[in-house]
């Protein structure tokens, strides 16, 4: 993704011509456009702090989010079968659906596949991941991910321990998309040993 940084002359103020908007967005060192909180149209979460902004428009973007450094096209590990294009935002009518968190953004940035219908919104595209080596198939048929942070994206419980997910996490996605029962473990159920030895069993 090509970002151009200007200064504005006549006003002084530092200006960004993003892929996600027509106009230029002016930074705004604190949020206060309005008496609402703005969202931003990257992530859908609240502004506070820093942003780009067009006022005309009412576009805002966290800094954070405007000068991410986005490739146009993403081979992903959740789907080899085809690059990703980055969209400034969903190509279907109304609300969408993640295919790996499954929430349902309204707006935001999306990596999408247009031959598989296949969509990764921002926070869940940029998730550091890979796959698995040496996990039992006995455990379980499919290949792992490894996810070392999922920033509370995957609001689930572990299918070892039953409880909720937190840290580092072992996910299936081949289950996820077929929509059958997730298989989602902590790092810590996934590592245990198939077999130990206790002092109550001889065997």
């Amino acid at each position: 993704m090509d970002l151009t940084l200007s200064e504005t002359k006549k006003r002084g103020e530092m200006e960004l011509q993003h892929f996600s908007h027509h106009h230029p967005l002016l930074f705004i060192q604190h949020q206060s456009v309005t008496d609402e909180a703005a969202q931003c149209f990257g992530c859908e979460e609240l502004i506070d702090g820093p942003s780009y902004g067009c006022n005309d428009c009412k576009y805002y973007l966290h800094k954070r989010c405007a000068e991410l450094e986005l490739t146009p096209h993403l081979n992903h590990p959740f789907h080899p079968q085809h690059l990703l294009t980055l969209l400034p935002k969903s190509p279907y009518k109304g609300r969408w659906r993640c295919d790996f968190c499954r929430r349902r953004p309204s707006s935001g940035f999306v990596y999408h596949c247009d031959p598989c219908k296949f969509d990764l919104h921002i926070n869940c595209a940029l998730l550091q991941s890979s796959i698995a080596p040496n996990f039992p198939t006995s455990l379980h048929q499919h290949p792992l991910f490894f996810i070392q942070d999922h920033n509370d994206e995957v609001n689930r419980d572990c299918s070892g321990c039953m409880k909720p997910l937190s840290g580092p996490i072992y996910y299936c996605l081949d289950c996820y998309l077929s929509d059958k029962r997730c298989f989602i473990l902590h790092k810590q159920c996934a590592e245990l040993p198939l077999e130990i030895n206790h002092p109550y069993d001889r065997h």
